[in-house]
């Protein structure tokens, strides 16, 4: 699988390869411990070695001399970019928004530059892969990599997965530190944080049994499962029900779908969801080489019923929000639900008028910005825990590719978006069929040979918690937000004293005036991996100075 990969980078990103490595590993204590590979993980600790490699001055452990012991914890074989950006996503998956909208500036101009010298050898799976969407992807934008011109296009996540992790090799070879990083594939099924006079850290156990103690950790682990469709007593054979596309990957899943549909000829798919995962699916699905060769319609379901808008940047506009103007020039005290019920009063004008996403959003975006700093703090965290989340709903937005399908298969009568609610699968007369409530409140039965879960996350619930996050919520170390969509932290991101938190599981957290109602965006996990390395440092420095 990883013949194509280039050769310094396939040496750098190796697990250790035996039983007895890990055990000998974890007979030593860590210096800080990373739960993850994905963005979060990786990016927090480049900068962490970016930022001790630029102080010159730092003494004791992070001296020159002294060896600085580090291992990150992944429990997929693929070590680079974790699910959105590895390989469970699949090798013709794309970003849902162009590159520039991708990345902050500083770092889009780094990765164009990337793309164009690396595109020889990292489009070679995409192009074992490509089905007619992704033929027709590289005619349009191979050329673009290449020339360096490729900042307003959507690239293959794995790209930027791979990006990331060749520069973390990058910045461990040019440290001036002395740093010895380790890469275990494991589960890791707890943290204990031990608070002893001689011996403060944390031991975390992995699912093999084997215990390390590590003094400092980050954990920078994706939302919690997605919400199950529940399993079903029994299923008709002829049947396919993913709860989970994306597991073990979604190259699975499109096999297994490749095969139904040639099977039925004629298939009825349902897509329960209507976030950016049933756009995905949907392009996908379009992408199968036997697509055109059979018989598929698509109906998908959600409570909104309605899929992400296409979004087109900087349009010119004389869209005015009318209600949110109104609030930002108010001098009373203003709450989140005056917030929100002003924003859907302005949606509710502009759909009336025939603006869409790309007239409202960056207005609302600009509105709902400011207005969040007049909240009090306790209408902030009833702005975080509900409204930014239902606003983010109202406005899901997407760019051309994966809206162009969507748009493809209204044209020829091949799509349906259902308002409504599913149930459960139940069998009757010899066959599955999907219980539903539709928007009017009536329970409905109907039958379809393809049955897809793109529901969000069920957040820190029994049923959408791995073992860690599970075990971390019982035991009183993490408490969850208001939201139940991530953990309590600090101003300094911290669980407590050596304990970070990087990425989704931030959500529903105030950190000093900002509110975080979800951590999505690249641009914001980079943003906060710079604050949380200066923090790991400087209590480094200050349990040194001690």
């Amino acid at each position: 699988m990883l013949d194509w990969v280039r050769k310094d980078l396939k040496e750098f990103g190796n697990y250790l390869n035996s039983e007895n490595e890990v055990r000998e590993l974890s007979a030593n204590d860590i210096d800080i411990a990373f739960i993850g590979s994905g963005l979060s993980s990786t990016y927090t600790l480049i900068e962490f070695i970016n930022q001790i490699s630029d102080k010159k001055y730092l003494k004791s452990i992070l001296d020159n001399k002294n060896l600085i012991k580090i291992v990150m914890f992944e429990k997929d074989s693929w070590l680079w970019g974790g699910i959105p950006y590895g390989r469970r996503s699949g090798f013709t998956s794309l970003i849902i928004t162009p590159l520039d909208e991708f990345l902050p500036a500083n770092e889009l101009e780094l990765f164009v530059e990337w793309m164009s010298v690396n595109i020889s050898w990292l489009i070679v799976p995409f192009k074992k892969d490509a089905g007619a969407r992704s033929k027709k992807w590289l005619e349009d934008s191979e050329e673009k990599i290449i020339s360096g011109q490729s900042s307003k296009i959507h690239i293959p996540r794995y790209f930027f997965g791979i990006y990331i992790w060749d520069k973390l090799r990058e910045t461990v070879s040019k440290s001036n530190k002395n740093i010895k990083l380790d890469f275990v594939k494991s589960e890791i099924m707890s943290i204990k944080s031990i608070d002893k006079e001689s011996r403060n850290g944390f031991e975390i156990c992995i699912k093999e049994g084997d215990i390390f103690f590590s003094k400092q950790v980050l954990m920078g682990v994706g939302i919690p499962k997605i919400r199950s469709l529940g399993q079903p007593e029994e299923v008709d054979k002829n049947i396919l029900f993913l709860d989970d596309p994306y597991y073990p990957d979604l190259d699975s899943s499109l096999s297994d779908l490749n095969k139904n549909i040639e099977i039925n000829k004629s298939s009825e798919v349902l897509i329960v969801g209507a976030n950016a995962s049933a756009l995905e699916l949907i392009y996908q699905i379009t992408n199968l080489n036997n697509f055109d060769d059979n018989k598929v319609s698509f109906t998908v379901m959600s409570p909104q019923g309605k899929l992400p808008d296409l979004f087109i940047k900087d349009r010119s506009t004389d869209f005015y929000a009318k209600e949110l103007e109104h609030l930002s020039v108010l001098n009373d005290q203003i709450t989140a639900d005056m917030i929100l019920n002003s924003l859907k009063e302005d949606l509710m004008f502009a759909n009336k008028n025939n603006y869409d996403i790309s007239d409202t959003l960056p207005i609302f975006t600009n509105h709902v910005g400011s207005l969040i700093k007049k909240l009090s703090k306790k209408e902030k965290y009833k702005f975080i825990s509900y409204h930014g989340v239902e606003i983010g709903r109202l406005q899901r937005r997407a760019g051309m590719e994966y809206t162009q399908p969507i748009n493809e298969l209204l044209k020829s009568k091949k799509l349906k978006i259902v308002k409504g609610k599913f149930l459960n699968l139940c069998f009757e007369d010899k066959r599955t069929l999907v219980n539903f409530i539709d928007d009017r409140g009536i329970s409905k039965k109907d039958f379809f040979n393809i049955v897809i879960n793109c529901a969000g996350s069920s957040g820190l619930t029994e049923r959408g918690m791995t073992p860690l996050l599970k075990q971390l919520k019982d035991s009183g170390l993490c408490k969850p937000t208001i939201s139940n969509h991530g953990f309590i932290v600090g101003d300094k991101f911290e669980i407590k004293k050596g304990f970070y938190i990087n990425g989704p599981l931030l959500a529903g957290n105030i950190i000093g005036d900002m509110g975080i109602w979800h951590v999505e965006h690249c641009g914001r996990i980079i943003s906060f991996s710079k604050q949380i390395a200066k923090n790991i440092i400087d209590e480094k420095l200050h349990a040194e100075n001690k």
